[in-house]
């Protein structure tokens, strides 16, 4: 079965840990109204060992960051530039559902800024999981949106997708690269988000659902009901919505 994945990114900010640390209380505390699952960040299964407390306090997610900054591999000394990592699995509320088709865990990469801070610099990578605890069945499209507006609403990230594993995402050459190419943007998934000078000049087939936000932005659904890579419609239509995308690609 397939598992979505929601990756949002953005760019370095100026150094702010207080408007950070509220971000992260909030969108800690917000997203158990959207599945219970998120009512727990574990270390492991094995380990049950709480990584932060659900809801979390802004002090408390101050304190995080603190705890989790970069540091330089010699020494050890704190390197704020790099940000701070928070990871967490995700069971529900105790005594917590570990089954494989209910597993779900939160990658948080934020705060960083200055010249040292990567391409991608601030991101935050999500597996949803293969079913809803609440429903028993996989997520839909219509049950990801809301989740994808709220983290809108916290982050203002620049860029956001849901997507699913077997996805391959469009290069172009890049000679500033390492690689000599880079994926392009905005990446275009199973869920894509477009901030509002992209949206206004998408062109995206007939049957693809498009969901105007207030700014102008819009999140353009592929189609309510997950797929495989050995969906030949799924396929087709995910073709079809790159190919009508891609000028605004860069």
């Amino acid at each position: 079965m397939t598992r979505p994945q929601l990756n949002l990114w953005w760019e370095p900010r100026e150094p702010g840990q207080a408007g950070d640390a509220r971000r992260l209380a909030r969108f800690v505390s917000g997203l158990p109204t959207f599945d219970p699952i998120y009512a727990s960040w574990l270390e492991s299964p094995k380990t049950k060992k709480q990584v932060l407390p659900v809801p979390l306090s802004e002090a408390a997610a101050e304190q995080l960051l603190v705890d989790r900054i970069s540091r330089y591999e010699v020494g050890g000394a704190p390197w704020p530039e790099l940000g701070s990592d928070i990871w967490g699995g995700h069971a529900g509320p105790p005594p917590y559902d570990f089954r494989k088709s209910s597993y779900a865990d939160t990658d948080c990469h934020v705060g960083q800024y200055g010249r040292s801070a990567a391409v991608n610099p601030n991101d935050i990578f999500m597996r949803l999981s293969e079913q809803r605890p609440t429903t028993g069945k996989p997520w839909r499209a219509s049950e990801v949106r809301p989740l994808m507006k709220f983290i809108r609403e916290v982050w203002a990230p620049a860029e956001m997708c849901a997507v699913f594993p077997f996805f391959d995402f469009p290069e172009t050459s890049d000679p500033t690269w390492a690689a000599g190419k880079r994926t392009l943007k905005p990446w275009i998934g199973w869920i894509t988000y477009l901030p509002p000078d992209l949206a206004a000049r998408a062109k995206v087939p007939a049957d693809t659902h498009v969901e105007t936000l207030d700014d102008g932005a819009a999140l353009v659904t592929l189609c309510e009901e997950p797929f495989d890579k050995t969906d030949a419609e799924g396929m087709a239509r995910l073709h079809a919505l790159e190919a009508a995308l891609r000028p605004i690609q860069t």
